[in-house]
């Protein structure tokens, strides 16, 4: 299946590995289907692409990646919707969001994207708890030294 991206250009993708979601993304209700690219080789980041509006695109990565003590409940009427039977069947993503200047990078920790990896069908849901919120820093901002030449 060729999609139609802003980013990537034209790109062809499985159908079989494509990630449907009955609801949608949360503000973006009518978005059903999605493919997921890797950003590179080994920096955890990957793109969320919509493939129906090659304008739609989200930075994606594994809580667990950066995120030790990240824990994901969900109820069982979630866990039904997506036919989730095991614990070890569940993909956990979360959006990212980088500012305009790239000082800021923060993962949605308070509603993450689950994905069962064994049908593709996905749900993003709202956690209630209040130790995830929706803009967890990613990285920690670095103070920036001016740079030094030294004299030999």
């Amino acid at each position: 299946m060729e999609i139609r991206t802003t980013r990537f250009g034209s790109i062809e993708v499985d159908e079989s590995t494509l990630i449907r979601m009955e609801r949608g993304l949360l503000g973006f209700d009518e978005e059903k289907e999605f493919c997921l690219l890797k950003h590179g080789e080994g920096n955890g980041f990957a793109w969320l692409q919509s493939t129906s509006d090659p304008e739609l695109a989200f930075v994606t990565i594994d809580p667990m990646d950066f995120f030790e003590d990240y824990e994901v409940e969900i109820s069982d009427s979630d866990a039904d919707r997506l036919d989730l039977t095991s614990e070890q069947d569940a993909m956990v993503l979360t959006i990212v969001t980088i500012d305009k200047d790239a000082q800021r990078i923060t993962a949605n920790l308070a509603a993450p994207i689950i994905v069962n990896s064994k049908n593709l069908l996905a749900a993003q849901v709202v956690l209630q708890d209040e130790r995830y919120p929706v803009r967890h820093p990613l990285i920690g901002r670095q103070e920036r030294k001016p740079a030094v030449a030294k004299v030999a």
